[in-house]
């Protein structure tokens, strides 16, 4: 069986030749580039792929941003003195940037989607990375929650975290050095004492200061609008249109390693909880005679998921109960963002809208593309209970379903910390607090003057906001940056495009109003059902970029059983276990039969299933999970039978014709 970087060097064999169809002239050149990456595959492994390459994308994204490529670290060697491009890819590169390195104004842009196609290959192809990348991306993690700044209220705390009377004391302004009173024993063992700056302290200008001023009253204006949150007529309101109660379980792993469906009868219920999340209202049923659950609060846990070569994701895993109610807290932010702010900068469902603002930007040049580095790390409590000062009876619910602490057992050194920043990724509301709080920062770096409604409604189709993926109009960039730094954030200035015809956001690339976005796998090594299903998306998603010799190359991946037992669809038909081809569907290849009990056409081709295994249950946990699932009066609700579908399988199976085959 090939390896991933086998599989990459296949697949790239490919890619040369749809390069080779568009540009028969650099034949010549071409072979040379593929024999010296075979070379560098052999000698680099799949670093050629996961980390070389994908330095060259880097290269050629600040060349487009700054209109001059500036080469430095692997395949950029340049060609010659006279000549400042690398030398591997040198014919497409010079379709793009002239000898001397600087962006012609014609540049192809198929040459750049060429480039990026190769060079991002193999840049998200799942792998474990090294310990050394493990630990110093946990080394970050630590030194980022030393760094951040103490919140003012007691978010430590077990009772409720603010009221209405002092809420109008706290400022985003605040950020400027504060003194502190430590105590220090002097030479005679008297304690006196003297005043410091904080650590975590920024001295902010004027100018500043009143950009922090509008991003407060913006905040203030979203915060208010979504009304008292009150969990227990929340949960009946949505039970009354029938969408289930609004709390339930995530479908990621909890702190205490409890499968799903026995999280109920397992968990714990806090002190924290109790105060906003009474335990006899929301976890359990009227009735119920269910005992209140042990008091202790269990810590969320640290987890490595594997993102790049580069180094891991690192998310926590919420305690069972505390994941429940942030379900519910979930409900209520999607459901007052639609109402309340509008789909026109947030859609918590749907990237899909800033892909088409990023295509415009890049053509017309208007606005900016702008990403964080470690945005939920960063996200600190300070700025939330600032952000939404104007409806404490939703920041004391954040509070309440916030877990405290968290444990580090990953770490060469295990650690148990309580944090600063408001949450870790894998909390179920950190992805809604952070979007609603980058589109108050957003909103407030480009406003001037009066702050209402009607002028926010102005900016409609120039801000917008998915997670920390920020687009705003061009001038607000530098404003944007003040506030970031005053509030501890991070702005990923490599990742952020002003001046160029170059936009990037929420996974659309974009250069002059074409789609340069390139296919980035997850994985090229069909050795399981999963896998094999994935092999197959990309072979589809290659297709669909006009690569045909790639996704050719990519099918051959796939075992030779299944690669003659693949149905052919339409691109407007659906299945997932399908070829994708623009002349509509085909299945002479495969086994055809009558089906009399279902009075139907069947053909004998392969499939990807869940494998599930039927359980059934009782008590009161699977009639709480009951009352938590949306429901509809034409279809029964089951909850006492639940299958367990972590497991797939595929094979050859019979199902229906496609009615569109030839």
């Amino acid at each position: 069986m090939k390896s991933q970087a086998d599989s990459l060097l296949h697949v790239a064999e490919g890619l040369f030749k749809d390069i080779l169809l568009a540009y028969p002239a650099l034949q010549r050149s071409l072979s040379k580039d593929f024999d010296r990456l075979s070379l560098y595959c052999q000698t680099r492994g799949l670093g050629c792929f996961t980390l070389d390459l994908p330095n060259l994308d880097a290269l050629l994204l600040q060349g487009l941003e700054t209109g001059h490529l500036n080469l430095s670290g692997p395949f950029s060697k340049k060609v010659s003195d006279r000549t400042n491009v690398p030398r591997f890819l040198s014919g497409l590169w010079l379709c793009v940037f002239d000898k001397g390195a600087c962006l012609r104004q014609d540049a192809d842009v198929n040459a750049i989607f060429f480039i990026r196609a190769l060079c991002t290959l193999g840049k998200k192809i799942a792998k474990e990375c090294t310990k050394n990348r493990l630990q110093t991306a946990l080394g970050a993690y630590h030194d980022i929650e030393r760094r951040l700044r103490s919140p003012t209220l007691d978010w430590a705390g077990n009772g409720r975290l603010d009221d209405y009377e002092d809420s109008r004391c706290r400022h985003l302004g605040d950020s400027v050095y504060q003194p502190r009173q430590i105590y220090n024993f002097g030479i005679q063992g008297n304690l006196s004492q003297e005043s410091f700056p904080y650590e975590s302290g920024i001295d902010i200008d004027e100018g500043t200061h009143r950009l922090l001023d509008q991003v407060q009253r913006v905040a203030d204006l979203f915060s208010e609008s979504f009304g008292s949150y009150d969990p227990l007529w929340y949960s009946y309101h949505r039970d009354s249109i029938s969408k289930g109660i609004g709390f339930r379980h995530g479908t990621g792993a909890v702190s205490e390693r409890i499968p799903r469906h026995f999280r109920s009868d397992e968990w714990t219920w806090p002190d924290k909880l109790e105060t906003i999340f009474p335990f006899r209202y929301c976890g359990t049923y009227a009735g119920s005679g269910v005992e209140m659950p042990n008091s202790h609060e269990p810590p969320s846990r640290l987890m490595a998921v594997p993102k790049t070569s580069k180094g891991p994701r690192l998310i926590a895993s919420e305690p069972a109960s505390h994941m429940w109610c942030q379900q519910g807290l979930l409900s209520f932010l999607e459901d007052r963002i639609k109402t309340c702010i509008g789909l026109d900068f947030i859609d918590l469902k749907d990237q899909s809208k800033s892909g088409s603002l990023v295509l415009q930007a890049s053509l017309d040049r208007k606005l900016a593309t702008v990403d964080l580095s470690d945005a939920s790390d960063r996200l600190t409590c300070w700025t939330v209970e600032r952000i939404f000062r104007g409806n404490p009876s939703l920041l004391n619910a954040l509070h309440a379903a916030r877990t405290r602490y968290i444990r580090d057992d990953i770490s060469s050194v295990p650690s148990f910390l309580r944090l600063k920043k408001f949450a870790s990724q894998g909390t179920a509301v950190t992805f809604p607090i952070q979007s609603i709080v980058f589109l108050c920062i957003a909103l407030g770096s480009v406003l001037d003057g009066e702050i209402s409604w009607r002028s926010i409604g102005r900016l409609r189709g120039k801000v917008r906001v998915y997670g920390d993926d920020i687009i705003i109009p061009v001038y607000g960039y530098e404003r944007l940056i003040r506030v970031m730094d005053a509030l501890q954030l991070k702005v990923n200035k490599a990742k952020c495009f002003i001046n160029g015809n170059f936009r990037e956001s929420c996974g659309v690339d974009g250069y002059q109003g074409y789609d340069v976005t390139p296919i980035k796998p997850k994985t090229l090594v069909a050795d399981s059902p999963d896998s094999r299903q994935a092999v197959l998306d990309t072979c589809n998603n290659l297709f669909n970029k006009g690569l045909f010799y790639a996704s050719d190359s990519c099918r051959t991946l796939l075992p030779v059983r299944l690669r003659r037992r693949i149905r052919i669809m339409g691109r407007n038909e659906s299945g997932s276990a399908n070829l994708t081809s623009f002349c509509g569907s085909y299945e002479s290849h495969l086994a055809k039969r009558w089906n009399s009990r279902l009075h139907r056409y069947e053909v004998r081709t392969w499939a990807w299933k869940p494998r599930s295994s039927k359980k059934v249950r009782e008590g009161s946990s699977a009639l709480l999970e009951f009352f938590s699932s949306a429901h509809n009066p034409e279809q029964a609700r089951v909850v006492s039978e639940y299958a367990d579908t972590r497991k797939t399988r595929d094979g050859l199976s019979w199902e229906p014709c496609s009615e569109h085959a030839l």
